[in-house]
């Protein structure tokens, strides 16, 4: 008798980065009761990394050094990410306040490279809670963005790759609430989440980040 090999069916899979933008604590993240992500700090982003497609998955969010997914202070239910698509997950909001709360914002048109090789291709999340909606300038460049609500994603913009000043406005408004460098030159045929962070006008600051593929965080 001769043992044919077992066939395991090929387990769909997708692409995810974990952002982590919720001013505190530092978390660690379960799926389907395993540790998926183990002490995230604020401000900081996991790798794009594979994780299982097409099937409902139960994320629970836990202080960092938590000792099992029991410890959850948060838990979302029944998220599905689809084989077809490329997601990035920011956690977002401030666990306790109930004007804007703990959850998570996710982007399922997600880039880890670029269209253009000769771009960088950002998308933009407004991620500040209580700050309202707001336009983006470019020093010499103009207007990038115009009313971006929190929580909310903009699609991916293709600019070149160079060093930007960042003006930031309330939406309609020419005073400008803050100024910040970003310097993009070294990243031609790259892609990045810039998200901006923290409390205008109180603690943590006001600031914009930008996340890359690979798990970096650049101010």
């Amino acid at each position: 008798v001769v043992a044919l090999p077992l066939e395991v069916p090929e387990v769909p899979t997708t692409r995810v980065q974990i952002i982590h933008n919720s001013p505190s604590p530092t978390v660690d993240i379960y799926a389907n009761g395993e540790i998926l992500v183990d002490d995230l700090t604020f401000r900081s982003a996991t790798p794009f990394q594979d994780i299982p497609a097409d099937v409902e998955i139960d994320i629970a969010i836990a202080p960092g050094n938590s000792t099992s997914v029991a410890d959850a202070i948060a838990t979302f239910n029944n998220v599905v990410f689809e084989s077809t698509k490329t997601y990035v997950v920011t956690a977002n909001g401030i666990v306790g306040n109930t004007n804007t709360p703990f959850t998570l914002v996710i982007n399922d048109a997600a880039k880890e490279s670029a269209t253009d090789a000769t771009k960088v291709d950002i998308a933009v999340l407004h991620g500040a809670p209580g700050a309202p909606a707001v336009d983006v300038d470019a020093f010499l460049v103009g207007n990038l963005i115009s009313d971006l609500s929190y929580g909310d994603y903009t699609d991916y913009l293709a600019i070149d790759p160079a060093v930007y000043f960042l003006n930031v406005r309330a939406a309609g408004n020419p005073a400008i609430v803050a100024t910040f460098r970003a310097d993009l030159s070294g990243l031609a045929g790259g892609a990045a989440t810039v998200f901006a962070s923290g409390i205008l006008g109180g603690t943590p600051g006001f600031g914009l980040f930008a996340a890359l593929p690979d798990g970096r965080v650049v101010a």
